[in-house]
């Protein structure tokens, strides 16, 4: 009489390969996730981006148009696509009490000299206060909030320089 010393192994590895089989798909399930993820942060980082960019190309073209001095122009609440609810609104990030200037001056020096002005020794133009003007501006996007309510959706704000002016 022979005794198999195998028997009922072929069970135990079944049990063992589907254990390894279930933990790769565990960790392929979580790796899909995190890539999804990801791909959704860069998305709503790309139209976050692309609305500061849209806020900057708006209060730009407000600067071109004659009208009051780009230092009192009325804070932006405009929306960019309705269907995300993306907004350029004024004031600060998640500060619904706090009113900001859209664009504000900075000192002459902000920048270093201006180096579009006027300076040769044939052709010198001293006015006070003559040439470009450097200026901050603040822009600030909503996405997905409320209008009204600069504490809700998802928020950006960029701040850029400039200078303005002949």
């Amino acid at each position: 009489m022979r005794h198999d010393s195998q028997r009922g192994s072929a069970l135990v590895i079944a049990v063992i390969v589907i254990m390894v089989m279930a933990v790769i798909g565990v960790a392929m399930l979580r790796f899909g996730a995190r890539e999804l993820a990801g791909s959704t942060a860069l998305q709503r980082q790309q139209a976050l981006s692309a609305c500061a960019d849209a806020g900057r190309q708006i209060i730009l073209s407000q600067f071109r148009a004659v009208g009051p001095p780009p230092t009192e122009l009325p804070a932006l609440d405009q929306p960019i696509d309705p269907s995300t609810g993306t907004r350029v609104v004024g004031g600060h990030y998640d500060s619904p009490g706090v009113v900001v200037a859209q664009v504000s001056a900075l000192p002459e020096t902000a920048f270093g000299p201006d180096r579009g002005g006027v300076n040769s020794l044939g052709n010198r133009i001293f006015v006070t206060g003559g040439g470009a003007k450097p200026m901050k501006v603040i822009v600030h996007c909503q996405v997905g909030g409320q209008a009204g309510d600069p504490t809700s959706g998802r928020q950006l704000e960029v701040e850029f320089g400039l200078r303005f002016g002949i």
